[in-house]
């Protein structure tokens, strides 16, 4: 086997030891992010297949080593005893484990009715879930959880022996039981790697070759799995903050924070550094709670300052463990508002060039060098930028792009807040309203969508940067689906400076829409002009007027309005809600918006996918799948060739999940 060397030990062990080497802690269990995710007919395959004496594949295990004394459920270990990470397996092992023992592992992540009420029929031996309208009043039908109790299985005897509709046949019938009951002797094979050799990059390198066709393995899974084995509390804690700040309009997951963690603790974006045994648990806490205070006061700030008050406008998290790093650098503060608008100047230049979206580690290194290597830790930040981006300016090109895969369109919706855009039906500042379902500040297609249509416009033009404003509710609504030339007069009568302040071209010649890509070309260069302005502010020191400060965990929806009444029912934004809703309401995970897809060198951005499921709608059992509204045939290419399943409407989407997806959950 091309991987022969890279383990130092293949063996055997039976199902029972594994199980009770769980109990004991000297196996670990770890819980990646895809969690248990495998359904009945999986598990009843399984036992059906270690009952007839099929192979079920082997295991792979990491052997770490463990210097603490853990106390958790009963479970002592000793400074030297040596933990074994089950890498390859958890789903076959956390199946047997829920069957054999009648409950679930410590610390499950998943849905336990997978196995949860299994049953075995002595007559047929055939393996099926209970249902009590066929199974009533036959005795034939035996849970299998109770076949490996001893209790159980003497009872089963007793039962048999006494029934004399059952006696001529108790004899086979025992021995089909016997037979369920020595599934636990069955011998699993287990290759080990072992040895101070082996890293957490080839421990990872080497899962995902052998486990190329299922879910792919990261370093950060494997880093928190080896913490999980000295701190088992660890996964739930950190899952606490990220849904405290889910709920506050900011998704991350666990790979994130463990990622600003690591640069807190150690210094640095490499997992190989954050190992429990080097940094003890101790620190790995402490480093949580450093990280969470850091993480408050950066939403905090960038909510009140910037009124960044949704997940959307977040498009580089990569940048976060560098600016945890810093705060934590800085006692937990920032020093000083100057300091804080440089800063913001930074985050926002990353965002909008890309700096972190390739080789993201050693960006985060060379960025967290620059932090210790200057008295001025921003400057060294900002000479970072420049060394890689150059001095580059803010072009009318930049907004030239489909808002919703745009990185400038939450530049846009910061300076829409921050410059004092105003509500074209009301002429209030936009500054107290939040973009939302449960607010009142939705996203405006300045000419509707639907009326560009009717005048042959594609909706690629129409999806423009050029064309999006942002309005009250009831000023959308009001709108609806009038044109330019006929609501735009009365706003500039009833509201003098209204349209000026969201970068309209007061050119009543540019508000017909036979003029209506000049009209683009025109307030993109506005635009242009307005983001150098405040990037130049920020820059110097000067950050916007605040605004009253949100608290964190206040909840603030995560996606766009749908669509009132009178606006293009086939609203991008609206659609995309419409599928994560339905995906969301059948148990499946939401998808990425604006998931971007690079080449085989991980460099060039190829395409710039609507929503993504990059793992597939049942993580580790299901292709990858892309939806791409109003798309051209390049990115839908692109996105095939990345190994996507690609949906092009709503309505494919959903016939996908249920005839393909929910049916194998039946």
């Amino acid at each position: 086997m091309i991987f022969r060397n890279l383990w130092s030990r293949e063996g055997a062990m039976k199902i029972i030891d594994i199980i009770n080497n769980i109990d004991n802690g000297t196996l670990a269990l770890p819980v990646f992010q895809r969690g248990y995710v495998w359904k009945r007919p999986q598990v009843k395959d399984l036992m059906n297949s270690l009952y007839r004496g099929f192979p079920v594949g082997s295991l792979l295990t990491w052997t770490t080593t463990g210097q603490q004394v853990r106390e958790s459920d009963g479970i002592q270990a000793s400074t030297t005893m040596a933990v074994n990470l089950l890498l390859d397996g958890q789903q076959r092992i956390t199946s047997l484990y829920g069957v054999i023992k009648g409950k679930q592992p410590r610390f499950f992540d998943g849905d336990a009715s997978a196995f949860e009420g299994l049953y075995f029929n002595l007559e047929s031996e055939d393996f099926e879930f209970l249902a009590p309208a066929r199974m009533r009043n036959n005795p034939l039908w035996v849970k299998v959880t109770d076949l490996f109790d001893q209790s159980g299985y003497n009872g089963l005897i007793q039962r048999l022996v006494s029934d004399p509709a059952h006696s001529a046949n108790t004899h086979a019938y025992l021995a089909s039981a016997t037979k369920v009951q020595n599934i636990q002797n069955t011998d699993l094979h287990i290759l080990e790697i072992t040895g101070v050799d082996k890293t957490t990059d080839v421990v990872v390198d080497v899962f995902n070759r052998i486990n190329s066709g299922g879910t792919t393995l990261s370093k950060g899974d494997l880093t928190l799995a080896r913490i999980g084995s000295h701190w088992p509390e660890a996964r739930p804690e950190m899952q606490q903050r990220l849904a405290k700040w889910k709920g506050a309009g900011f998704v991350a997951n666990l790979d994130w924070l463990l990622r600003c963690m690591n640069t807190v603790i150690t210094n640095s974006s490499e997992f190989e550094r954050l190992e429990p045994e080097k940094v003890g648990v101790e620190r790995i806490q402490q480093g949580l709670r450093e990280t969470e205070n850091a993480i408050d006061r950066l939403l905090e700030a960038m909510r009140s300052h910037l009124f960044m008050d949704t997940d959307r406008l977040f498009n580089s998290k990569q940048a976060f463990p560098v600016m945890v790093r810093y705060l934590v650098n800085c006692g937990g503060r920032f020093p000083d508002q100057a300091t804080m608008a440089r800063l913001f100047h930074w985050y926002i230049s990353v965002a909008i060039w890309g700096r972190f979206s390739v080789s993201t580690e050693t960006v985060i290194n060379q960025d967290l060098t620059a932090l210790s290597g200057t008295t001025d830790p921003v400057d060294g930040l900002l000479r970072n930028l420049r060394l890689s981006q150059g001095e580059r300016g803010i072009s009318s090109e930049n907004f030239d792009q489909n808002y919703s895969r745009a990185r400038f369109y939450p530049l846009l919706y910061v300076m829409t807040r921050t410059q004092d855009g105003r509500d074209w039906g009301t002429g209030n500042q936009l500054r107290h309203h939040s973009l939302g379902n449960h607010t009142n500040l939705e996203m405006h297609h300045i000419f509707p969508k639907a009326y560009l249509r009717r005048h042959g416009v594609s909706a690629r033009d129409a999806n423009n940067m050029g064309n999006i404003a942002f309005q009250t509710r009831e000023t959308n609504r009001e709108i609806g689906a009038k044109s330019p030339v006929d609501y735009m007069p009365t706003v500039a009568a009833n509201w003098p400076g209204a349209l000026e302040s969201q970068w309209i071209p007061m050119d009543r010649e540019l508000w017909k829409v036979e003029n209506y890509h000049q009209f683009l070309e025109a307030r993109r260069g506005l635009l242009a002009e307005s983001a150098n302005t405040m990037l130049d502010t920020l820059r110097a020191g000067v950050i916007p007027r605040a605004s009253i400060p949100a608290e964190i965990g206040q909840q603030v929806a995560i996606m766009p309005a749908t669509a009132p009444p009178g606006v293009d029912p086939d609203d991008e934004d609206a659609i995309l809600e419409s599928v994560n809703n339905f995906a969301n309401e059948k148990g499946l995970p939401s998808g990425e918006v604006a998931y971007e897809v690079f080449g085989e060198d991980g460099q060039q951005l190829i395409g710039v996918l609507d929503m993504a499921w990059p793992d597939g709608l049942q993580v580790g059992f299901s292709k990858p799948v892309a939806l791409l509204i109003d798309e051209e045939t390049s990115v839908i290419k692109a996105a095939g060739n990345a190994g996507f399943r690609v949906f092009t409407t709503e309505q494919d989407f959903r016939r996908y999940v249920e005839r393909e997806i929910l049916i194998e959950s039946e």
